[in-house]
């Protein structure tokens, strides 16, 4: 049964929710009211180390674990120190994380045994060239394709490569497993513990039935006992100390998913799209079978059985501004925001469009063996016009896919990218559907927070949104038909 918190069930006006948000460059920490509006949000930057071993071809990527876990020490004495005696009106907490971050560490002592390898990190790619599945099988199990970015390769890299992690299993005091695991370990009681969400992005999580696959186990040769036990989202993960009260932590989530939340329920007829780095793309589903392409990610599955569980339908746009120092390469141009609204007010005659494999061609079409390249004759703006553009046309194929679900009657929408008007309008125009901009930079913390509370119908935070409707875009409509027709023949065997 799920343990319910008597001080949560009806939440007053003074009842506070504390919420953590370990990202990739940095880990927020914040205090939300029981109707979503924040009162004090603190941050603490962990860097990101790139490498190059000699011993491997593959670039490490790393972060420092210990260093994380001292940024959220350092913000939580801050959020304490702010709310003098209302601490004690914190009801609840959450913990929101990168999914496929993962780092080993000593679970008698909770030294750090090694660094995070970032989701970034991929020198665990050769352990998938004589893997007997298809990306079909691990989908049907797990909801996600073969990928070195999930934790199963880079687990089965520590064990064999790491002499640290080799002598802690000799020593039976080995665990590996997300961020979340380690930090839950060092806050909250020396348990070893993972949400579903964190979990499904080892690639070892079975989707049907909330625990690891022993046959994913197997292949991939990662014993059970070095990694954490699967809760559910809503489970009691233990208390946080923070002073001389005690805090349930009652809700732990992937970032991404943690976010759909920021403003309550999610909406079933919305699609909630971020752009940063890259794009991403979820709307939620009841169907954990989605079209080739698409992943199925859970984003609450709650302890108790006669609760509603949300899964998402997701999809990947790589190439955003994980491109610009290509681009910038390609053209010349420093890509600032004066630039991008330059490009994307040009009007060409000609071919404009630009096949973007940086980082690896993503969602539906899954490739990482194409060089990106450009339409012919192109001037620097142009170019970055089209670059501009081949996520936009790319993050529109996979909402067009997403409407299997039904049609799609908005988008929400957030991220660098989204505070161009034109990026907007465009994805409107394309999508036909109204686009809603929030600039949340906190959506993933505010998320977590309306799960810590329990998903309460008083989660009303007040937004200032700016709306985009659809209009006739024939010029534009032209190009991205040209694109497809481009990308078919870029993709065919």
């Amino acid at each position: 049964m799920s343990q319910t918190h008597p001080a949560i069930e009806s939440a007053s006006v003074t009842d506070l929710f504390l919420a953590i948000d370990q990202g990739g460059q940095s880990t927020r920490v914040a205090i939300y009211s029981h109707t979503g509006e924040q009162i004090c949000c603190y941050s603490a930057a962990c860097a990101t180390t790139h490498h190059q071993s000699e011993s491997s071809a593959y670039e490490y990527i790393e972060q420092n674990g210990e260093e994380i876990l001292a940024g959220i020490r350092d913000c939580l004495q801050k959020i304490q120190r702010h709310l003098g005696d209302d601490v004690n009106n914190i009801k609840a907490a959450s913990f929101a994380g990168q999914g496929s971050s993962l780092l080993c560490w000593n679970n008698q002592t909770g030294a750090t045994l090694t660094p995070v390898l970032s989701w970034q990190d991929i020198r665990g790619e050769p352990y998938l060239q004589n893997i007997p599945l298809t990306h079909q099988q691990t989908q049907q199990i797990t909801g996600l394709r073969l990928s070195p970015h999930y934790g199963a390769t880079k687990m089965r890299w520590c064990l064999e490569h790491d002499k640290n992690v080799v002598q802690a299993q000799q020593d039976n005091c080995l665990s590996i497993g997300p961020i979340v695991s380690y930090i839950f370990w060092h806050l909250l009681g020396k348990q070893s513990l993972v949400d579903p969400g964190h979990a499904q992005r080892t690639l070892l999580w079975n989707l049907q039935c909330n625990e690891w696959d022993q046959s994913l186990l197997d292949i991939f040769k990662i014993p059970r006992v070095v990694l954490p036990h699967c809760q559910y989202h809503d489970s009691h993960f233990g208390d946080l100390q923070l002073g001389n009260h005690t805090i349930p932590f009652t809700a732990s989530a992937r970032d991404q998913g943690a976010s759909l939340f920021a403003r309550g329920l999610p909406e079933p007829d919305s699609c909630y799209i971020n752009i940063g780095t890259g794009a991403f793309i979820q709307r939620l589903s009841e169907k954990l079978h989605a079209p080739e392409g698409l992943l199925v990610s859970p984003l609450w599955l709650p302890e108790n059985p006669v609760d509603k569980k949300y899964y998402a339908w997701e999809a990947t746009v790589n190439g955003a501004a994980a491109a610009i120092s290509f681009i910038q390469q390609q053209t010349g141009l420093a890509i600032t925001p004066q630039e991008i609204d330059n490009a994307l007010a040009l009007h060409p005659e000609a071919d404009c469009y630009f096949l973007n494999a940086v980082g690896g061609l993503s969602a539906p079409y899954w490739r990482t063996d194409l060089q990106s390249r450009f339409s012919e004759n192109l001037s620097a703006e142009e170019k970055v016009l089209a670059w501009i553009e081949s996520v936009i046309f790319q993050i529109v194929i996979n909402v067009q896919l997403m409407n299997q679900l039904g049609s799609t009657k908005k988008i929400i929408i957030s991220g660098g990218f989204s505070k161009a008007d034109a990026v907007c309008q465009k994805i409107a125009d394309l999508a036909n559907a109204n686009i809603h901009r929030s600039d949340n930079a906190d959506a993933t913390v505010q998320g977590a927070a309306c799960m810590a509370a329990r998903l309460p119908q008083s989660w009303k935070p007040v937004l200032q949104e700016d709306v985009f409707t659809p209009q006739q875009n024939p010029e534009l409509l032209q190009r991205f038909t040209k694109w497809q027709s481009a990308m078919q023949q870029w993709v065919a065997p």
